[in-house]
């Protein structure tokens, strides 16, 4: 937990020495002499990404313990620079940077006992995010193309699985095939499955378990041109390079869908689901909770939530517990253009509708496109998605999802992949990469990576 702050406390010191007369004490004072106070590990230059924030440590040294304030100057536009103090008393520089910002710039630091400052200049090279690579495969090497697939990471051994969708010979034909990319190869290999592996099906929602190989899958689509939806709960679990699956009981699980939402929040251990489609379009919002091998859904009363939808993109900030939505199909002919969040830590959990959409930088409504969370940058990338079932929505989009900075900024970068709908792709948190990849167009359809990066 950090806390705002301007002032570093020094301790300060006063040594008694007793004198050679045995009782009398002698008082040690500080001399007429300052020396200015030292920022010991203040870095020479230092690299932040755009869209990406970073903490620097403030170690100050004062030789006469003095009380020494910190501040910040000559901050650039489009730079944020705050002066944080952690739980444990240590002071941080909390440095955050949109997209306006690329290349060499600088802001001070001053350190004030009140006898002397000193300023410190630190130096920073903002790197330009953009399209690094758009590597594609065939399908004698890789998954075939495919929209609506499930997507498993394991980052610790540098692997990521695609697990089902549905293809487009014919259209809408559910998969159960499980595929193994190899992040720093980029080469892909079959992988195996075992125990209670699920039946053939697209949109089948992954709710990933930080810092574990574990993962739960629950609905989806199946069956003739897929009309049939789930309401099945996976867990499903990396073991070496084959995928594990297990089928949960639940207590009174939500109606079966498909194109919503399902997120795990590790801060109150417990999942959230929202909308989609089925019998017909959901506006409602479920949590659940897992005892042993039994999942127990509860459904939210909500007052204030976002509209019944489906095909909406979603993205969970794991570190403060929401859920993002942004748009949706909510009828036949209308998309939603509004963003929320889902406060899952709150008792019960509630929504906040973070913007209405609509101004200019935001994207427009659309539905069934690709959408990645990027927990290091809290930020959600958008790309691609339909508004007519035919045509694709340009741009690439992100959110930033920072309580109070909140806001979407549209990302006209160099080298952009095909946009498509239905995609979808993962973060990879090794090499601090977004991989974004699969779908169609009314004329194309996709087996590549469109990977965002610096």
């Amino acid at each position: 937990m950090l806390r705002s702050t301007a002032l570093v406390a020094l301790v300060m010191v006063a040594t008694l020495s007793p004198s050679c007369g045995g009782d009398e004490t002698e008082t040690v004072v500080p001399g007429d002499e300052n020396d200015p106070p030292v920022w010991s590990d203040a870095p020479e230059t230092a690299s932040l990404g755009q869209g990406k924030g970073m903490l620097l440590p403030v170690t100050v040294e004062d030789d006469a313990a003095d009380v020494v304030t910190v501040t910040v100057a000559a901050v650039p536009e489009g730079l944020e620079v705050e002066v944080v103090v952690d739980d444990e008393g240590a002071t941080q520089l909390a440095l955050h940077t949109g997209y306006a910002l690329s290349g060499p710039v600088s802001f001070d630091v001053v350190l004030d006992d009140t006898k002397d400052t000193t300023t410190v200049s630190v130096a920073l090279q903002i790197l330009p995010v953009r399209w690094l690579a758009n590597p594609s495969w065939s399908e004698a090497r890789g998954p075939e193309a495919r929209e609506h697939g499930s997507m498993i990471v394991d980052s610790d051994a540098g692997q990521a699985f695609v697990f089902g969708g549905s293809g487009y010979a014919p259209y809408l034909e559910p998969f159960n095939d499980a595929w193994r990319y190899d992040i720093a190869s980029g080469s892909w290999s079959e992988a195996t499955v075992s125990g209670d592996v699920p039946p053939p099906a697209g949109s089948r929602r992954v709710a990933h378990v930080p810092g574990t190989k574990t993962a739960y899958l629950w609905g989806g689509y199946g069956g003739v041109d897929g009309a049939d939806s789930f309401s099945d709960l996976y867990r499903v679990t990396v073991d070496g390079s084959e995928l594990v699956f297990d089928l949960l009981e639940q207590t009174n699980e939500p109606p079966a869908r498909a194109l919503h939402g399902f997120a795990y929040d590790p801060g109150s251990e417990r999942f959230a689901l929202f909308g989609g489609a089925g019998s017909g379009l959901f506006d409602d919002t479920w949590t659940m909770t897992l005892e042993g091998d039994t999942a127990i859904w509860t459904e939210v009363d909500t007052d204030d939530a976002p509209k019944n939808r489906y095909g909406f993109f979603t993205g969970v900030d794991t570190e403060r517990g929401r859920m993002i939505v942004f748009s949706g199909q909510i009828t036949q002919t209308t998309f939603a253009d509004d963003t929320w969040a889902l406060d899952m830590r709150a008792e019960p959990p509630v929504w906040e509708l973070v913007s209405e959409g609509g101004a200019a930088g935001e994207p427009p409504g659309r539905r069934n496109g690709c959408a990645v969370f990027d927990p290091a940058g809290e930020r959600l990338f958008v790309f691609g998605g339909t508004s007519d079932g035919m045509t694709t929505e340009p741009g690439l989009f992100a959110f930033d999802a920072r309580p109070g900075k909140q806001a979407w900024t549209q990302l006209d970068l160099d080298g952009q992949p095909d946009v498509r709908s239905s995609g979808f792709g993962f973060y990879d948190s090794a090499g601090d990469r977004t991989l974004l990849g699969f779908g169609n167009t009314a004329t194309a359809v996709y087996r590549d990576w469109g990977i965002i990066g610096y």
